[in-house]
């Protein structure tokens, strides 16, 4: 399944009804259900709030086996920005004496079992993973 959504923050609601699309049919426990829609929502931002001279859509899709659910964003009008290689957040150092920014990519690579980055004559394609099995704790 792939959609391209405006580039825009009100378009996250309409994102959040393609991931329910997506999922409707599909068995999954809730928790994994959250972290896709979180990652969605942190890349989607980012592509948003960072490339905001850009007007062309931004493209979501989905693809899953029985055991891993894969996600694609592509910014089809995007500078170099390597997610994968994004700084560390020391998430024991106190707020007000962090650097500002960081905190949901560094979310996102805590959160999914795999993420690539990929950039070709001005377009961005961020692709992540995540296991459908819950891990044990």
């Amino acid at each position: 399944m792939r959609r391209n959504f405006s580039r825009s923050f009100n378009s996250l609601a309409d994102i959040l009804g393609f991931t329910n699309e997506f999922f409707g049919a599909t068995v999954i426990e809730p928790s994994i259900r959250y972290v896709v829609d979180l990652a969605i929502d942190e890349l989607f931002t980012n592509m948003v709030k960072y490339n905001a001279n850009s007007s062309a859509d931004i493209g979501v899709s989905f693809a899953q086996t029985d055991t891993v659910i894969t996600v694609t964003l592509i910014d089809y009008e995007s500078g170099y920005f390597d997610i994968t290689k994004a700084r560390a957040v020391d998430i024991n150092v106190p707020a007000e004496e962090r650097a500002i920014g960081g905190l949901g990519l560094h979310l996102v690579h805590q959160m999914v079992d795999s993420l690539q980055y990929d950039y070709d004559a001005g377009v961005s394609t961020i692709v992540f993973t995540k296991n459908k099995e819950v891990e044990n704790a």
